[in-house]
């Protein structure tokens, strides 16, 4: 919300946070019971229903148009023309799951418009391989980018709820936390392992279901005192990292991040989870209308399947905050190159690797936290050749091969790695940058 002069908030306006401030997320552990878990089933299922039903409609409208590729020019209706169609859908939900529903829709419309609409219009390549081969005809739902329906077995389990007059608070009663929101006012059990901002506000609340475990995001306002952006920087103190499909990172000096690649570590369990999954569904019996009647013993493995994946997505995630962290505290300039981290994760031969690391997760982590220590974090241009430039001579090869991973100068005759000549290309480059932007280098003492 705006403030007025004093700083008090404006209800009605829209959301401006006043100078010195910030917004951050709080992750927490909740323990809904029984009754309680029901009740956020059946808003997680009535959020999908409402946004597959915008999905039907949309599809529905481009039909009509006859839609052949562009921008999307959709009036999205509101979400009580589609929940007075249905009983279900009342007021025992919170109203915000309902809007939540139409948000996530028009948030995939201006990706669609923003992303694909300004190319031609393509099908995925699934879909061409089936339509060359046995001559699939292709639908709505089949074109590369345009918003797709919401799978039950499949789809997140969340909805975000807003603050209204304090209507998501912490409670604590006997030394127990509760989170209350809409709908919950007696609260649900929270792990509060980290105090929340003292002067913080609570804006809104994202809950979701991950495996069987229940988990809260709180978006909180607060002032932070961010540190003076660093104008003088000792040369020693610039790092540059060059992504490394093994390694995650090689930097200026040579130094790897050693991820240890968690996915691999639990892929050998995952494969045998999936067979195990594939037998209990060849198996399963099948109802008059042709669905799979999924057993209990098919559900118990699939909460163990969700359980692994969850584990190693979280080792992930602890392991490139504390990575990050350690960057951003010993440098104070760290440059990056600006990779297509959506283009890279296309090819077979390197996209495994690269949803395992992570590092388009990783470079948004130094970048806020740089930012928040008065660091400076650099993106190379995205035409800057830092594996085929000699860090040595300068010298700048015409061709260079992904195979080739000695890098070897035909001027100087310099042999080095490959990343580690890239990342110390970065750290020249960073320096360069920081000079331009007016920033002090200091001498190198000998």
């Amino acid at each position: 919300m705006a403030t007025d002069k004093n700083g008090n908030y404006i209800k009605g306006t829209k959301k401006e946070l006043p100078e010195g401030w910030v917004t951050f997320g709080f992750r927490y552990a909740i323990f809904p019971n029984d009754e309680q878990k029901q009740r956020l089933e059946r808003s997680f299922g009535s959020e999908r229903k409402v946004y597959n039903e915008y999905i039907a409609g949309l599809y529905e409208f481009l039909d009509q148009q006859q839609f052949s590729g562009g921008k999307i020019k959709y009036k999205t209706p509101s979400y009580k023309t589609i929940t007075s169609q249905f009983d279900f859908l009342d007021k025992s939900n919170d109203s915000f799951v309902y809007n939540d529903a139409k948000l996530r829709f028009q948030a995939a419309i201006k990706k669609y418009n923003e992303e694909y609409a300004v190319k031609p219009m393509q099908y995925k390549k699934s879909v061409r391989k089936k339509i060359k081969t046995i001559g699939y005809t292709p639908t709505f739902r089949d074109i590369k980018g345009l918003p797709k329906f919401h799978s039950k077995k499949q789809g997140k389990l969340s909805y975000t709820t807003n603050q209204t007059n304090g209507n998501i608070k912490l409670t604590q009663e006997n030394g127990e936390f509760c989170l209350c929101i809409p709908k919950f006012k007696e609260g649900i059990a929270i792990d509060l392992h980290r105090d929340l901002p003292s002067k913080g506000i609570i804006k809104k609340a994202t809950i979701r279901r991950e495996g069987t475990a229940y988990m809260v995001s709180l978006s909180v306002d607060f002032p932070m005192q961010k540190e003076t952006l660093k104008n003088s920087v000792d040369p020693s103190k610039v790092v540059g990292l060059d992504y490394s499909q093994k390694d995650l990172f090689v930097d200026s000096k040579g130094q790897t991040a050693k991820y240890p690649r968690f996915h691999k570590i639990i892929e050998k369990r995952q494969r045998r989870l999936n067979k195990s999954l594939a037998r209990k569904k060849n198996k399963a019996q099948v109802d008059q209308d042709g669905n799979i009647i999924y057993s209990k013993n098919y559900q118990k493995e699939v909460a163990k399947y969700q359980k692994v994946m969850k584990k190693a997505k979280n080792q992930r995630k602890d392991f490139l905050h504390k990575l990050s962290t350690q960057i951003t505290n010993e440098y104070d300039a760290i440059v990056v190159e600006d990779l297509n981290l959506t283009n890279l994760a296309q090819c077979l031969s390197l996209g495994k690797k690269l949803h395992d690391n992570g590092f388009g997760m990783f470079r948004t982590m130094l970048k806020y936290k740089a930012e928040n220590k008065g660091k400076h974090y650099i993106v190379a241009d995205k035409y800057f050749a830092s594996s085929k430039i000699c860090s040595e001579c300068g010298h700048k090869k015409d061709t260079l091969k992904l195979s080739e991973r000695v890098y070897e100068c035909d001027n100087c005759l310099t042999k080095t790695d490959r990343d580690y000549n890239a990342g110390k290309n970065l750290k020249n480059y960073g320096l360069t940058t920081l000079l331009s932007l007016g920033a002090t280098i200091q001498p190198v003492i000998v």
